[in-house]
């Protein structure tokens, strides 16, 4: 699986995993769903920090920018992939905004990443292909266990790295 193996090169370094996403617009809140989860059950000892930005990403960057991770990894609700609801997309933030983008939060997160990477950062974005981001507090069943997966590969990979 590609997308494991990826996922682990990347939590190979230290790395700040960001949520992104609206809490009020159903699917797009999963980004934030998994920041909370990951920062209560992320080993402190791991190298690693969580960030759940909610949609505001924009108000932690100069502490993400100036943090020693190496990494950082945006998980956020995606659109426009082409899979179906809950499929997951992982790559560098950059090649994946080019020509419009996934995100659901385009604007914040490429003026984002370009601080990070002046900061000499490697910026990813971890993508839930969402179905409905319209205004409600409905996580779709599809987007909630794909976000199971996500987190069980994240602190998988860090268990075993330390």
């Amino acid at each position: 699986m590609t997308f494991a193996r990826d996922l682990a090169q990347i939590l190979s370094h230290p790395t700040c995993i960001v949520g992104v996403g609206n809490m009020l617009r159903n699917d797009d809140a999963v980004g934030a769903l998994i920041a909370d989860r990951l920062e209560a059950e992320l080993p402190a000892t791991s190298g690693h920090f969580v960030v759940n930005a909610e949609d505001v990403i924009e108000n932690h960057v100069f502490r993400i920018a100036e943090s020693a991770a190496h990494n950082v990894l945006v998980i956020d609700a995606v659109q426009g992939t082409g899979g179906e609801t809950g499929s997951l997309v992982l790559g560098k933030l950059t090649e994946m905004e080019v020509g419009g983008g996934y995100s659901t939060h385009k604007l914040a997160l490429s003026m984002a990443a370009s601080l990070f990477e002046q900061h000499g950062k490697q910026v990813y974005l971890l993508g839930i292909a969402a179905q409905d981001i319209d205004f409600g507090t409905t996580v779709s069943s599809a987007i909630l266990d794909s976000a199971e997966t996500v987190i069980d590969l994240v602190l998988g990979r860090i268990a075993r790295s330390n």
